[in-house]
C-alpha cells in the first residue's frame, strides 16, 4: 500500500502534468478517512493581474449544482412536504402538462423527455439577461417532449430548473435561502452560495478563461440567473468537502434515502441509467463511485469519491477546455489512493486505417449530431455543443481518447463501409448514431 507520502508525490506529478506552464490551473483536494492527503492550489486565479491560485479560492459550480438541488429536493420528501412520485401539475399548477405525467424522480434522474433548454436556438439569444425563475421556465415549457418519461436518458438542464422552482413553491423560500438555511450554515460553509446572476463582488473569487487561437481569452459572460439551480452555486474546495462528508454520514439525509440517490434510476425497458437523484454512478477499480462534472464558460469542475472506500477527489479549476483532462485526473487520484495506480491502455501495434472511412455525421436516436474529420492525420470527433475530442485507434474499427482513456468509440461496418458508431464512455448511457453522411 502506498504511504500518504508517495501518494503526494505522485498526485503532485500528475497535476504538473495536468497544468503545466504559467496559465489557468485549478484547486485539487484529496481526502481519504477524514485525512488530507493532497490540497494545493496550480497555476493562476487572474491572469490580468498574475495572481497565483491558492486552494482556499472559490469557483463557479456549474452542474456540481445539481446534487445540492438533489439533496434539497430529498430532505423535503423526508419532511413528507412531496413525494417523488407527485404529478409535476400537482406541485407547479402553471406549468402545462402534455403527454405522459413527469414527476421529480423524472427531473432528478434526467428521464422526464423534456428538453433541454440550453441546446434551444431562442436560450443562446438571452443567455447574458437576467431573468425570474418563471421567464427562464418560459423559454421551454411549451416545447414538446423528445421522449416519453421514463422511457430514455438524456442529460436535461430544464430538469433542474423545474427542481428549484419545486423547492421555492414547497418550502416558502428561494431556492438560495432555502440551501442557506438547511445546508450551508448549518454545515458553515462560510464560502459557499447560489449567486443568482453573477453581479455580486465574491472575495478571492477564480476568474475564468476560454482559449481561442491558441490565445487565453476571458470567458463569455453569462448571466447566473440563466442557470439557477442547474448551476448556480459558487464554492471552494474545503466547504465541498465538508458537505460531502456530512451527506456520507448522514447528517443531510437519512442512509435509506442516501441508499436511494446514489442508485441508478432504471428505465422502462430495465436498462440501467447509470445515473441517480443528481449523481453519476461508475467504478473504479471494481469499487463504487459517485461523481459529478460542472462546466460553464470559464470554469471546469469535477467531485469523485468512493464512498465505501471514504475517498473524495475534488477538482475545480478556471480552464474550460480541460473536462476530459480534469476527469482523467480524479480517476488517477482515486485508483493510486485505492493502491493500485492507473494504467493507461497498452500501445497497439502499428497498422493502416483509413481515417477517411470513419468521415461523416452521425445521429443518434436523440436527434444528437457528431461529427468526425480527419485534420491532418488526426481522427476529430466534434459534438453538437461545440466540443471536440481528438480520437487515438485502438483497432481496425475501435479509437478511444487520450485524455480519458476508458470513453471508447467502437464502429460497425456493412459491405465494408462504416454505418455505425456506439460511444461507450467512462460514465452514463452508450450512445449508438447512425452515419448520415
Amino acid at each position: 500500500m502506498f504511504q500518504t507520502d508517495d501518494i503526494s508525490k505522485s498526485v503532485e506529478q500528475m497535476v504538473a502534468n495536468a497544468y503545466p506552464g504559467v496559465a489557468p490551473g485549478a484547486a485539487i483536494l484529496l481526502v481519504k478517512k477524514g485525512q488530507v492527503l493532497y490540497r494545493k492550489g496550480t497555476g493562476l486565479a487572474n491572469l490580468e493581474h498574475q495572481v497565483p491560485l491558492t486552494p482556499d479560492m472559490p469557483f463557479r459550480l456549474a452542474s456540481l449544482t445539481k446534487p445540492f438541488t438533489s439533496t434539497a429536493i430529498l430532505m423535503l420528501v423526508e419532511t413528507g412536504k412531496l413525494a417523488l412520485t407527485d404529478p409535476l401539475n400537482s406541485l407547479l399548477p402553471d406549468y402545462p402538462m402534455v403527454e405522459a405525467t413527469i414527476t421529480p424522480e423524472h427531473l432528478l434522474t434526467h428521464t422526464s423527455g423534456l428538453p433541454d433548454y440550453t441546446e434551444l436556438p431562442e436560450w443562446l439569444t438571452i443567455h447574458r439577461q437576467d431573468v425570474s425563475v418563471d421567464q427562464l421556465i418560459d423559454v421551454f415549457k411549451t416545447r414538446p417532449k423528445i421522449f416519453a418519461p421514463g422511457t430514455r436518458w438524456a442529460y436535461c438542464n430544464s430538469g433542474y430548473v423545474l427542481l428549484g422552482a419545486i423547492i421555492e413553491k414547497i418550502s416558502g423560500k428561494s431556492y438560495g435561502e432555502f440551501l442557506a438555511e438547511h445546508i450551508f450554515a448549518p454545515l458553515k460553509m462560510a464560502r459557499t452560495s447560489y449567486e443568482a446572476t453573477g453581479s455580486r463582488v465574491i472575495p478571492q473569487m477564480v476568474s475564468g478563461y476560454s482559449k481561442a487561437h491558441d490565445a487565453y481569452i476571458q470567458a463569455e459572460y453569462l448571466s447566473y440567473s440563466q442557470i439557477y439551480a442547474a448551476g448556480g452555486m459558487v464554492s471552494t474546495l474545503d466547504d465541498l468537502a465538508r458537505w460531502f462528508a456530512a451527506l456520507r454520514a448522514g447528517k443531510l439525509l437519512t442512509a435509506e434515502t442516501l441508499r436511494k440517490m446514489w442508485a441508478p434510476y432504471i428505465l422502462a425497458d430495465g436498462t440501467s441509467t447509470r445515473y441517480g437523484y443528481g449523481w453519476w454512478l461508475s467504478e473504479c477499480q471494481g469499487r463504487s463511485v459517485v461523481e459529478h462534472y460542472g462546466l460553464l464558460p470559464g470554469y471546469v469542475n469535477y467531485l469523485l469519491a468512493l464512498p465505501d472506500d471514504d475517498i473524495l477527489v475534488i477538482v475545480l479549476s478556471n480552464d474550460d477546455r480541460k473536462l476530459n483532462q480534469v476527469e482523467q485526473l480524479a480517476v488517477e487520484m482515486a485508483a493510486l489512493t485505492l493502491g493500485n495506480p492507473y494504467q493507461p491502455p497498452a500501445p497497439v501495434p502499428p497498422f493502416t486505417i483509413e481515417l477517411s472511412d470513419f468521415e461523416g455525421n452521425y445521429t443518434s436516436s436523440d436527434g444528437k449530431l457528431l461529427t468526425l474529420v480527419d485534420e491532418s492525420g488526426q481522427l476529430i470527433l466534434r459534438n453538437d455543443l461545440g466540443q471536440f475530442f481528438t480520437l487515438q485507434p485502438r483497432s481496425q474499427v475501435e479509437f478511444f481518447l487520450p485524455e480519458n482513456p476508458e470513453s471508447r468509440l467502437v464502429f460497425s461496418r456493412r459491405q465494408n463501409i462504416i454505418t455505425w458508431l456506439e460511444w461507450l464512455p467512462r460514465r452514463g448511457m452508450p450512445i449508438q448514431a447512425q452515419k448520415i453522411s
